[in-house]
């Protein structure tokens, strides 16, 4: 055979041909790696919300368990709220006896400051006194603040008074009543 149509046959026959299986191979390959980062990817953004979804899911379980007490505020918001606010201070202080916590009578003030003023929602403003000690009026403030989500307390002084580990208070409430 002439070297002439050897050099072609070789050229054409097994060079090209190899050399497009290689590039051909290394798209596929690049391609192959490409896909295969896109799929590690995807799947660890699926991995990811799979974990957040269930961690809504025990949220919203944990939601459902307080349903009782958003009810209550729900019931607390649309009832009238100086009955309310009187009725659940007199429940915090039947917790603790005469020596750790007493309380005087409330003096209401028809006209909000401060926020109150600003808002278009009513409000009043009451003042209420109390003696007892630091952690009894914790306690009772905790409660209370719990229980009344349309209560914001406005003014808090404590000086001593007279009687050992005792404490006088001094407190402006805002009670947000219903808007009508």
């Amino acid at each position: 055979m002439n070297s002439y149509y050897k050099n072609a046959i070789i050229v054409f026959g097994i060079v090209v041909p190899l050399l497009c299986i290689v590039i051909l191979g290394g798209i596929s390959l690049f391609i192959a790696s490409a896909v295969k980062k896109e799929h590690v990817l995807k799947s660890q953004v699926f991995k990811t919300a799979k974990q957040e979804e269930l961690k809504m899911d025990k949220m919203q379980g944990d939601v459902a368990k307080n349903d009782q007490y958003l009810k209550n505020w729900r019931e607390n918001i649309n009832n009238e709220t100086r009955g309310s606010f009187l009725a659940h201070w007199k429940e915090a202080e039947n917790k603790f006896s005469g020596k750790d916590f007493s309380r005087s009578p409330a003096n209401w003030i028809n006209y909000s400051e401060g926020l109150g003023k600003g808002i278009s929602q009513p409000a009043s403003q009451v003042e209420m006194k109390f003696t007892g000690t630091y952690r009894a009026m914790q306690l009772a403030l905790m409660e209370i603040e719990t229980k009344l989500p349309q209560l914001q307390l406005d003014n808090f002084a404590m000086t001593p008074d007279y009687d050992a580990g005792k404490l006088n208070f001094s407190t402006t409430f805002t009670v947000w009543t219903k808007n009508q």
